[in-house]
C-alpha cells in the first residue's frame, strides 16, 4: 500500500511567489485542477510576501490573501518555508503567516524538521535564520545522525529558501541589463541607462556580498556543509529551494540534484549554459517519484522541460 501512494505522490515546489497577480492566482488554481490530487504535496520555498514580509499592512493583507487563496484551493497538504524577505517583519510576521499556513520548521527554530512520507524524508531548514545567526547552534550532528538512519534505498529531499548551487544574480551572474540599467533592481520598469554605475554596483556586490548572495560567508558555509553531506550519502538527494526567480536543476551526481524554483511570480535572468537545464519564466516544478518536471504557468498543458531518470530508485 504504501508503495502505491507512493507511486502516486507529487510535490510542487513554488518558490518567491510573495506578490501574485490576480491573473496569476487564476493561472495557479487552474494548475492544480489539472495536475494537483489529493495526497499531494505544495511547497511555498519562502519569500512567500514582498516586499517586507508581513507587518499588517493593506497591502501585505492583499498580496497574503492571495497566496492563502491559492493553498486553499490546493487539494494536498501545503506547507511553507521562510525567505529573506519573510524575515524582514520578524518574529511576529512569520506568526501572521503561520496562523493561515504550516511552516516547517517552526517558526523561530534553527533546527531542521522532519516529515516522512513513504520512503520520502524531508527536511525542512530556515536559512535565512541560519544566515542570520551564521550558522551557530546549528544541531549538525543531529542532521549527520537523521541522515545514516534511513535506507539505502530512500530519498532525501532537503528544502530551504537558498540554493546550494546556483546560477542566477545570488550565484554572481549579472546579464549585460544588469550594467546597462541597474534601476531594474528597484523597479522591473526603470529602463534609465546608467551604464557605468551598474558596473560599479555589480563590482561592489561581488566584492562586498549581501548576506542573500552566495559569495556571502554565512551563505557559502550552509551550502558547503548541504553538499558536503549530501554527496557522501548513499541514498538520491534532492535540493528544493527558491531565492533566484528562474527555474534551474544543476545534477550534483548520480541520483542527486538541486532544483531552484523561484519564479512563482516574476523573472530574472540566469547562466542558463552553467546549470543541467535553466529558464526564467514564471513557472514551478513537480516531481514524482519517476520524473522532474518544469512548467510554464501561462502554458501548463505540458510541461516545458521534463527529467525522466527516476529519484527514486
Amino acid at each position: 500500500m504504501i508503495w502505491t501512494l507512493l507511486w502516486l505522490q507529487q510535490i510542487f515546489a513554488v518558490g518567491d511567489a510573495g506578490a501574485l497577480s490576480k491573473r496569476q492566482v487564476r493561472l495557479y488554481k487552474q494548475f492544480w485542477i489539472d495536475h494537483a490530487k489529493k495526497g499531494d504535496i505544495l511547497l511555498w520555498l519562502g519569500d512567500n510576501l514582498y516586499p517586507s514580509g508581513h507587518r499588517g499592512r493593506p497591502r501585505d493583507k492583499r498580496r497574503w490573501e492571495r497566496l492563502v487563496s491559492v493553498s486553499q484551493a490546493f487539494p494536498g497538504q501545503v506547507i511553507a518555508i521562510p525567505g529573506n524577505h519573510d524575515w524582514k517583519a520578524g518574529i511576529h510576521g512569520l506568526l501572521r503567516q503561520e496562523k493561515d499556513l504550516l511552516h516547517l520548521p517552526r517558526v523561530g527554530s534553527l533546527a531542521p524538521e522532519t516529515l516522512s512520507i513513504g520512503r520520502w524524508h524531508f527536511f525542512f531548514i530556515d536559512s535565512e535564520l541560519y544566515i542570520q545567526s551564521q550558522g551557530r547552534d546549528f544541531p549538525w550532528k543531529r542532521m549527520d545522525s537523521l541522515l545514516q538512519s534511513f535506507h539505502p534505498k530512500d530519498t532525501i529531499i532537503i528544502v530551504l529558501h537558498h540554493p546550494p548551487k546556483t546560477v542566477g544574480a545570488h550565484g554572481g551572474y549579472f546579464p549585460l541589463s544588469a550594467h546597462l540599467f541597474p534601476l531594474r533592481i528597484l523597479s522591473p520598469y526603470l529602463y534609465l541607462p546608467l551604464p557605468g554605475l551598474g558596473t560599479l554596483l555589480v563590482f561592489l556586490r561581488k566584492a562586498y556580498p549581501h548576506p542573500s548572495d552566495q559569495h556571502h560567508p554565512a551563505y557559502a558555509d550552509l551550502a558547503q556543509n548541504l553538499l558536503k553531506r549530501a554527496l557522501s550519502l548513499p541514498q538520491p538527494v534532492l535540493f528544493l529551494s527558491g531565492h533566484e526567480h528562474n527555474l534551474q536543476i544543476h545534477r550534483l551526481q548520480e541520483n542527486k540534484y538541486a532544483i531552484v524554483s523561484g519564479s512563482g511570480c516574476k523573472t530574472e535572468p540566469l547562466a542558463r549554459r552553467k546549470a543541467l537545464w535553466g529558464k526564467a519564466v514564471v513557472g514551478l516544478w513537480k516531481i514524482t517519484p519517476t520524473a522532474m518536471e518544469a512548467y510554464n504557468l501561462r502554458h501548463s498543458d505540458m510541461p516545458i522541460w521534463k527529467y525522466g531518470e527516476s529519484v527514486v530508485p
